[in-house]
């Protein structure tokens, strides 16, 4: 039945132009054996012969016609409609590969293919950022008015706008065209690499002594931008981590490899499109985790102003100063390098709104979400039950939580008994 729908689908096309076609599986049909001729086709079940002239019906050809049972029998297809798509068939020796009863069958399959053009996307070029502009303008921002006395939600929308309109004002963004790009690739290598190449159709055009050395110079100076680029792109003193994030960088740009597979599984379900991969990850990490507490218990509010905060604003801008500005940002899209570099002109704001949360009793949606990433644990990396998630939440979210922490375990240390 399974074959028959199939059949159908390659006939009709199944609503795509299947100009190659390839079917590639185990025969698993004992009457069969090929090549197909007079005396291998009289002890063949009718059944099993109608099964392989549905392969002339719809123009395949098999390409294997060595025995790969151990039993002698041909029971491994290799279907195409053109023979010379396939090529080098070669049946390997018995268990060369894995323990089976079947010979391993290597083939070669000759179709050219075209990369997936990569998705443009825009991001902020920090390296050209006017940092004092930008937090001489935060400075002069009205953030009471915009804050204080509103909704947490209202007022967190209010900070961000502003602070969004101030940071595409002052910071340029660049496209980023291919994830496989060197990542310490820039518009001044870039610059340097267009010279050269200029350099080297004039030296082509006429070879005289000062095209000659044109190109030699723009060729020493290209090799120098790069080297230094390369060199300047693992060092820097905020994360300790920074190389090992490179140099996976650095290989995903040589590998030219993704890190999640064209093709996933869960539970027997295939999925292609980023959008349907996405969906079987927050299927299978939902099934993880347990349902919501439900905690009957009795709260005394008669002493609630013991549990008052002072969110100081000189400890606000301490903990964004020190922060690791290369952590990944959260939904909210606020990078750390923008809350590090204008800690001093933000530090007010945000002691406006984590007091206004806090003393509402509600954090903004952004705060509560999180961006959630598959991480490879072992095994296959097709199947969606060897990853664990990772949550990316709101940077200005964790400096709020190091407050909260800080003020608890104080109390809680007071309060707590050691055990002798």
């Amino acid at each position: 039945k399974q074959w028959y729908q199939r059949r159908v689908a390659i006939t009709a096309g199944d609503g795509r132009n299947l100009r190659k076609v390839f079917i590639i599986g185990d025969l698993n049909l004992s009457s069969i054996n090929w090549p197909q001729t007079e005396n291998t086709q009289e002890n063949i079940d009718r059944i099993d012969q109608l099964f392989v002239d549905s392969f002339s019906e719809l123009g395949l050809h098999q390409c294997v016609m060595e025995p790969t049972h151990v039993k002698g029998r041909t029971l491994d297809i290799v279907l195409t409609n053109f023979r010379t798509l396939v090529s080098e068939v070669k049946v390997d020796k018995f268990e060369n590969i894995c323990k089976s009863d079947h010979f391993p069958v290597s083939f070669k399959v000759n179709v050219s293919t075209k990369n997936k053009k990569a998705s443009k996307r825009k991001i902020y070029n920090f390296k050209r950022a006017s940092w004092d502009r930008l937090n001489d303008d935060l400075g002069r921002v009205p953030w009471d008015g915009l804050i204080d006395c509103t909704d947490p939600e209202v007022a967190w929308k209010n900070f961000k706008t502003v602070l969004f309109a101030l940071v595409d004002k002052h910071i340029p963004k660049i496209t980023v065209k291919n994830d496989f790009d060197a990542p310490w690739f820039d518009a001044e290598c870039y610059e340097a690499y267009r010279s050269k190449e200029r350099a080297h159709k004039r030296f082509k055009l006429d070879s005289s002594l000062a095209n000659d050395l044109k190109r030699n110079s723009t060729r020493s100076h290209f090799k120098h931008v790069c080297n230094k680029k390369m060199r300047d792109n693992l060092y820097n003193s905020d994360d300790p981590a920074l190389i090992t994030k490179k140099f996976w960088a650095h290989v995903k740009s040589k590998s030219k490899n993704h890190r999640l597979p064209e093709c996933m599984s869960l539970n027997g379900i295939f999925r292609n499109s980023p959008l349907d991969k996405a969906n079987l990850f927050n299927s299978y990490f939902f099934d993880q985790f347990s349902g919501a507490s439900n905690y009957d218990i009795s709260i005394d509010w008669t002493d609630d102003s013991l549990f008052d905060i002072d969110f100081d604003a000189l400890e606000i801008k301490g903990l964004l100063s020190d922060m690791n500005s290369n952590k990944a940002c959260g939904p909210d899209g606020i990078h750390g390098k923008i809350l590090k570099q204008c800690a001093v002109s933000l530090a007010h704001p945000l002691s406006m709104l984590f007091r206004l949360s806090y003393n509402c009793g509600s954090l903004p949606k952004d705060w509560r979400v999180a961006n959630v990433v598959p991480v490879h644990k072992k095994g296959s990396k097709d199947n969606i039950e060897n990853y664990r998630p990772i949550s990316l939440t709101s940077l200005v979210m964790k400096t709020f939580e190091k407050i909260l922490k800080k003020e608890k375990s104080t109390d809680c240390d007071s309060a707590l008994i050691p055990l002798l």
